[in-house]
Order: C-alpha cells, then structure tokens, then sequence
C-alpha cells in the first residue's frame, strides 16, 4: 500500500485505508514485527522500547535450482535464476554468487525495470550460468545482493540472530547433487 515500507511482504486483505498522525495501535504493529539485539530473549523482551520495522534490508533468493536437486553440468556450468530485493526503495544494483563458499564470485545479468532513485519498490529478478568444478558431485551455491546505497548481505544468520529471526538476509544458500 506504501511504497518501500513494510507490508510482510504483501497486505492480504484491504478493508478500509487510514490515515492517522501516529501508529497504529493494532497488535500487529506494537507486538510482532520489530527486531531486537541478540541479547534480548522472550523473558526480558520489552516491545514497547523497539520501533516497528519499516524497511526490509538488502536480500537475495536462489529460486532455481532448489535445493536438494540432481543436474547435469551445461558445458560445465548451472544456471541459476532468483530475485534481490532492497527496502525503502533502493535499487538492487548486482548480485553475486560463488560456488566454491566465496573463493571466487560471479556476477549475475540482472533483469528490472528502470527506475529513478529512490523508487525501485520491486523486485530484481537475476540470473547466472555458473562455472563448476566438473569432478564435484555435490556444490553448494551461495548468493548476496547489493544495493545503491552499497548495503549487502551479511554471511552467517549468527552475525543477525534476534528471538523473532526477523530482518534475516543473510547469503541464502542452495546445495546440489551433480549428476555424472
């Protein structure tokens, strides 16, 4: 409903439009969606002291190949495709994946729409062809975007851990079977 702000992804259902001077004072709004420092746990968390996240940060998703799955090699490499997102309407400006646990990395094509700054409010689809070792029987692929603003995502979920697992977008990662 407003562009780069925090809907859970997607409002369901729309009954009625608001417009009001503060928050709202809905459970949704004071109890659920805010992130707090990894030492807060459920018996010391105090919703009241945190704001409601208005922004998701820079993310990134391996749609295909899903995980778990047996591919052959196309003359050497897979194709990946996914899509990157970045809140508050910044632009997703590359994406990169690695299949050698970040050794090396590989930039994907991106596919958007051309926006003016700061109104990307959609998502960047991406893809890649991505060079593999041809003696492994299993790789693993990770992916992280960046943004406009140069935000990327962090390695490890350890690094962003919060009781709720909100705001999570560390490097998602795919495991596949390669099939000889």
């Amino acid at each position: 409903i407003v562009p780069g702000t925090v809907g859970a992804r997607n409002v369901k259902w729309l009954g009625s439009i608001v417009v009001a001077e503060e928050e709202s004072l809905s459970h949704w709004q004071q109890n659920d969606y805010k992130g707090f420092s990894p030492s807060v746990d459920w018996h010391n968390v105090d919703f009241k002291t945190a704001s409601a996240i208005q922004e998701l940060p820079i993310t990134s998703v391996i749609g295909e190949p899903t995980s778990g799955a047996s591919l052959r090699l196309d003359k050497g490499k897979i194709k990946l495709k996914g899509y990157a997102f970045s809140g508050g309407g910044h632009q997703v400006v590359r994406v990169d994946i690695t299949a050698d646990k970040g050794q090396s990395w590989h930039t994907a094509q991106l596919i958007q729409e051309p926006t003016r700054p700061p109104r990307h409010w959609g998502w960047t689809l991406w893809t890649a062809d991505i060079p593999v070792d041809p003696k492994a029987s299993q790789v693993e692929f990770w992916v992280k975007a960046v943004d406009n603003s140069y935000n990327t995502q962090p390695e490890s979920f350890s690094h962003i851990w919060n009781l709720r697992g909100v705001l999570n977008n560390a490097y998602h990662r795919v495991k596949v079977n390669i099939i000889k």
